[in-house]
């Protein structure tokens, strides 16, 4: 923000000058300005946020539908959703509701903006949540349509998210 504003006042200073004056050398030096700050504020932005240009609102949102769970005692529903799929901005949350209570715990399933999938036909293309001896404690797994085999230990009730090993089928 800081490069845009003082290019911007440069730009302006420059151009009022080359009015008054007359002066061609000036309207090139103006244009030399403008160019490169411009370059300079989008190459700085493509390289923070993935995009070259600002956007306002989230492009895409994509989910596994909505799958159940009865375990340990209580019902549940959980889905996973991918924020952005594809661009460096990426973000993938699992979508936890259990006793009326919604949680968003996100969990890092792409590497990379250039990880790959198939859109979900069931929730288990790709996420299984898997009970464990505590009811607050579940393993996620990833599914075949994700195109990446991970597996995760998620405590629901911190949202603590730890990678494990994953088992090779």
């Amino acid at each position: 923000m800081t490069t845009l504003v003082l290019s911007l006042a440069a730009a302006l200073l420059v151009a009022v000058i080359a009015y008054w004056k007359e002066n061609e050398w000036l309207a090139v030096v103006l244009v030399a300005i403008v160019l490169g700050s411009s370059w300079y504020v989008a190459k700085t932005h493509h390289d923070a946020y993935g995009e070259w240009f600002p956007s306002f609102a989230s492009a895409e949102v994509e989910t596994s539908g909505i799958a159940k769970l009865n375990a340990n005692g209580q019902n549940m529903l959980y889905r996973l959703e991918l924020h952005n799929p594809g661009t460096v901005a990426h973000r993938e949350f699992l979508i936890v509701t259990r006793g009326g209570q919604e949680r968003r715990i996100r969990l890092p399933v792409f590497d990379g903006a250039r990880s790959g999938y198939v859109s979900a036909k069931t929730p288990s293309d790709w996420i299984v949540l898997h009970p464990t001896e505590d009811t607050n404690v579940y393993r996620a797994e990833t599914g075949r349509f994700l195109f990446v085999r991970k597996s995760f230990r998620v405590d629901l009730q911190t949202g603590n998210v730890t990678a494990l090993p994953t088992k090779l089928d």
